[in-house]
């Protein structure tokens, strides 16, 4: 039943919807930062309800979609043929280019309550996580990109000040909307956001690697910074365009 109601909304929005048939939703691996993180699953639009609910309720209609590119955001696809499992379905395509831009239309839009009006603070999307190997202010560097672009301000922020940079990490107030992955500077980002199921899984083992990075010696954090990390960012790139001003 659900194909036949995405393709009937397909046909009657002049076809918008079926540029997402055969696209492939993001799997659980991907390169980028934290390769070694998997992604989790799909990243749903704000407002979503719990994953169960959430498909139980999805209709797969298309509203979602039709209403993020009218905003001019373009940030929703419909997942394709790709994934059968969440076939028909939407989620965030793709942070880097079009992340969320928490205009909260789309839960306004949705005819059946899978996704729900929901304050903007409130929205868990997703978890966004830095690679601190990558991240500029992490190695020698001061750098607010992410900081200014998110929506909900410094409070998401907690910084560690000191001689290797600002330090920044992202706290459990953010909402998951990858304003952060667009802006971030270095080439193809430093960020990506998981899904909540496995920042729970990875948080353990991220915090221990900052906690790590924190308790290092000066020595120590010169060999990791000048002989590991730095020719990957240099290898990457800055893109000055990218940061968010």
């Amino acid at each position: 039943m659900k194909y036949f109601l995405f393709a009937g909304t397909a046909a009657a929005s002049g076809g918008l919807l079926l540029q997402g048939i055969f696209a492939r939703a993001e799997g659980e691996t991907d390169e980028g930062p934290l390769p070694h993180i998997a992604r989790g699953g799909l990243i749903r639009p704000p407002g979503a309800l719990s994953e169960g609910e959430f498909r139980a309720k999805c209709i797969s209609c298309g509203v979602c979609v039709n209403v993020c590119h009218i905003m001019k955001y373009d940030a929703i696809a419909i997942a394709g043929l790709g994934d059968i499992r969440n076939f028909g379905t939407p989620y965030i395509k793709d942070m880097r280019d079009f992340p969320c831009g928490l205009c909260m239309e789309c839960p306004a839009q949705c005819p059946t309550g899978a996704l729900v009006r929901t304050e903007k603070e409130k929205v868990r999307m997703g978890m966004a996580l830095i690679d601190l190997s990558l991240c500029f202010g992490w190695n020698g560097d001061v750098c607010l990109s992410c900081s200014k672009a998110c929506p909900m301000g410094a409070k998401v922020f907690d910084f560690y000040n000191g001689e290797w940079g600002n330090q920044p990490y992202i706290n459990e107030r953010c909402v998951g909307c990858g304003l952060c992955v667009k802006y971030c500077p270095l080439g193809g980002s430093a960020i990506k956001v998981v899904s909540g199921k496995q920042y729970r899984a990875a948080k353990p083992g991220y915090v221990e690697e900052m906690r790590g990075l924190l308790a290092m010696t000066g020595e120590e954090r010169y060999a990791a910074v000048y002989g590991r990390n730095l020719p990957r960012i240099m290898e990457k790139g800055r893109l000055v365009e990218r940061e968010y001003r």
